[in-house]
């Protein structure tokens, strides 16, 4: 698995699935956790990952997988 950087943007997209109305939908995000005591526990990219595929999943949408940038590697394959 890549190591990305604080920060990193990630990006993924799903159609809708075949049968029904077409369309898409496609997200970005990035996570920073600044300034954080060690004991502090931080949001990590793969969490906000899974909760947006709990969301979109809920919607009818198949599952995103997220690719940081700059590097083309995926997050949660």
């Amino acid at each position: 698995m890549a190591v990305f950087h604080e920060g990193t943007t990630f990006q993924g997209s799903a159609d809708y699935p075949i049968g029904m109305d077409p369309g898409w939908v496609s997200i970005s995000f990035s996570v920073r956790n600044e300034m954080m005591p060690p004991s502090t526990p931080q949001i990590t990219p793969l969490e906000i990952a899974a909760a947006l595929n709990t969301l979109v999943q809920s919607k009818g949408y198949p599952r995103i997988v997220f690719s940081g940038t700059p590097v083309a590697e995926p997050l949660n394959p």
